[in-house]
């Protein structure tokens, strides 16, 4: 896994607990709030959870999606740390399902977008630059080792 920044770390896991906290349905809004935001600047990605580019997305399923996504992004953030051994393990098997599940690997840079967008939506105000840049490391990193796993035959 591509080395991380732990200053980028700290910046990421702060903003990600002052997003989560206090918020009663946080799981559910964020992943709603980054879903609809993917499928607004990549509808293709609509084909993913069974829809059609077209497809009207319903509030019960992309709810149900929006609370896996929140505590996928949740665990993982969580693992992060001087263990790199442990979160490839994770990476490996979560990078698996995602090619078992069709995820291709150009939806992934779209998703680190809509991540962005979710959180600065969370918080209620817009990330810093240095944020804005930790966010970006930490999420290249992670989905980096994502479609290494998607992508190989092993």
């Amino acid at each position: 896994m591509k080395d991380i920044i732990y200053d980028d770390l700290d910046l990421v896991l702060k903003s990600w607990d002052d997003a989560r906290f206090g918020k009663k349905n946080f799981n559910q809004d964020f992943g709603m709030n980054c879903l609809d935001r993917m499928f607004e600047i990549q509808p293709r990605s609509k084909q993913v959870f069974g829809y059609t580019e077209s497809d009207h997305v319903s509030k019960e399923r992309a709810a149900t999606h929006g609370r896996l996504f929140a505590t996928v992004f949740d665990s993982v953030f969580q693992m992060l740390g001087p263990d790199t051994e442990f979160i490839e393990e994770v990476l490996r098997q979560v990078g698996r399902r995602h090619r078992t599940m069709g995820i291709h690997p150009m939806l992934f840079p779209y998703m680190g977008k809509a991540l962005l967008y979710a959180l600065e939506q969370a918080l209620d105000r817009k990330l810093t630059h240095r944020e804005t840049l930790a966010w970006e490391e930490i999420y290249d990193a992670i989905s980096s080792e994502l479609v290494r796993h998607i992508l190989s035959d092993v």
